[in-house]
């Protein structure tokens, strides 16, 4: 089964993360290798994007300081994690 990345993931992903053609490896590790919500030390944060999860119907993942949203296998889009997260999860 193939990810599927979304034309506006793949906008934000050029933005925030890095241009660069392994984008698909990238996000294809961050699904399945990166942290989840369950995984996070920080209650904060945890909580934060436990409650974005329920409001959007999506996952959220922590991989190499960013955290991607899935809906499925389709992904959504990217942001960077603050810096004050940084190492701290």
């Amino acid at each position: 089964m193939s990810l599927k990345i979304t034309k506006h993931c793949d906008e934000r992903f050029s933005q925030r993360v890095a241009k660069t053609k392994r984008m698909q490896k990238f996000i294809t590790d961050a699904l399945y290798l990166g942290m989840g919500t369950n995984e996070i030390k920080h209650s904060g944060l945890r909580k934060e994007l436990e409650k974005r999860e329920k409001e959007y119907n999506a996952i959220a993942k922590i991989y190499r300081n960013s955290v991607y949203w899935f809906d499925g296998e389709t992904a959504i889009t990217v942001y960077p994690l603050a810096q004050k997260f940084h190492g701290r999860i």
